[in-house]
């Protein structure tokens, strides 16, 4: 399944795998949702498959949104499919503890 990005209602939601060959133009397609906005939540609950280097992408975009002092909640820690490799990297502390 192709990556999908879209926004609704102040979300900018994540569907389809997330893999080392589309890591970097999610990236630059985020960069464009979030410009101008200081409040920012991310949803991976419909991501469906992660590899390592998505999750990296995932914690490096995050850790620049915080050094921007902008806030930023990223959700999807009920994700089974997605929790074994954030867990596995390390970058499951990016997701947060509450849901919407």
């Amino acid at each position: 399944m192709a990556l999908q990005i879209t926004q609704k209602d102040g979300i900018i939601q994540v569907i389809g795998e997330l893999t080392s060959e589309n890591s970097n133009v999610l990236r630059q397609h985020l960069n464009s949702f979030l410009t101008g906005l200081d409040d920012i939540i991310l949803s991976l609950e419909d991501v469906t498959y992660i590899e390592p280097s998505g999750a990296y992408t995932m914690e490096r975009l995050y850790l620049e949104l915080i050094k921007e002092n902008r806030f930023v909640q990223v959700i999807g820690r009920a994700n089974k499919k997605i929790a074994a490799t954030m867990r596995n990297t390390k970058t499951s502390y990016i997701l947060s503890n509450d849901r919407i």
